[in-house]
């Protein structure tokens, strides 16, 4: 069956006004699907319908929901160390239980979760092109954004086919692009510190997916999942431009063309991985810590062959393009 054959029907964008929940009402609205969005921001987009709610309160969940047939779920408290912890229970699980149980109440046909690569990931063993087959960490991490998540994904998961609703999980991998706050936004404030040091030899890669990429995936997804196919209740890495280099490989062009500096200066991985430790104890709202040296100091590469077979996925951005209109992005709105 071709994507063309399946129709959405009346789709609702959670997190709508974010970087990739953005970018799907965009491509939706393109194509003249009806969109609404539920976030805690408006969103102004000639044609599509904006409600101002959170998804922790059911209430604004289910007045979302109603009528919809096709439900985006995006939003998610990002890890961050200013974070309180029942931040991520709140939103990531419970928030999420809220979503699952306004689709059942209100006969969604199709939910696609937004997941990602940390659900996969254990601290310790460097992953290079893993795919799905990748089970979950033996013991549930201790960071509170992969923990919740890998919660999430799972009862996202476990529902598909129940009152005939059916789900799917997306894993994007380090992601990119206009209206980015964590990936691109963080590289830029070390630039502009006076701390501008590297962690690690340089070595170790990390897969990227541009903003629209991912987003164009969602839709991909949700237009292959129908009852018997191949999507339903599975889960699905997405990644583009392989292979994948060194962060600071990939972000010194960003650097440069925001004319910032280039670190030059690095720090061994092992060192600051004990620096880490000190500055969780001494330093707990920074954003040095255990988890971003480890996901910059060790592999973290991943595949999207799977997605690539069942719903036909691959980038319709380039990288150069993506590289262009990221730049053009933060020209116009500085960090």
């Amino acid at each position: 069956m071709s994507e063309n054959e399946i129709d959405l029907g009346k789709c609702l964008v959670i997190g709508g006004a974010g970087m990739l929940g953005l970018e799907i009402v965009l491509q939706l609205h393109l194509k003249e699907n009806f969109v609404r969005v539920l976030d805690l921001e408006p969103v102004s987009v000639n044609g599509v319908e904006s409600i101002v709610g959170d998804i922790r309160n059911h209430e604004d969940v289910e007045k979302a929901c109603e009528g919809i047939d096709t439900v985006f779920q995006t939003a998610a408290t990002i890890w961050d160390p200013n974070t309180p912890k029942h931040m991520y229970d709140d939103v990531n699980v419970i928030g999420n239980r809220n979503v699952i149980n306004a689709c059942i109440k209100f006969n969604v046909s199709r939910l696609i979760y937004t997941s990602t690569l940390d659900v996969v990931v254990d601290g310790k063993k460097p992953i290079i092109y893993g795919d799905e087959s990748l089970p979950y960490p033996a013991k549930m991490p201790k960071d509170h954004y992969s923990r919740t998540k890998i919660i999430a994904e799972k009862e996202t998961i476990e529902v598909n086919g129940k009152n005939g609703l059916l789900t799917c999980s997306l894993r994007p991998v380090g992601m990119y692009g206009p209206r980015d706050k964590y990936h691109i936004a963080n590289i830029i404030k070390i630039a502009q510190s006076k701390s501008n040091i590297k962690l690690g030899n340089g070595t170790a890669c990390f897969s990227h997916v541009y903003s629209e990429n991912a987003a164009y995936a969602h839709i991909l997804a949700a237009k292959n999942l129908y009852p018997g196919s191949k999507v339903a209740g599975e889960c699905y890495f997405i990644a583009d431009h392989q292979p994948a280099n060194n962060l600071f490989t990939f972000m010194e062009p960003y650097l440069e063309a925001l004319n910032l500096p280039v670190p030059k200066k690095s720090i061994p991985y092992k060192l600051a991985y004990v620096l880490a430790i000190f500055a969780e104890i001494f330093a707990p709202k920074s954003n040095f810590n255990r988890f971003a040296v480890i996901q910059t100091c060790v592999d973290h590469t991943f595949v999207s062959d799977k997605a690539e077979n069942d719903f036909g996925y691959t980038p319709i951005v380039s990288k150069e393009e993506a590289f262009e209109r990221t730049v053009q992005w933060f020209k116009e709105n500085p960090v």
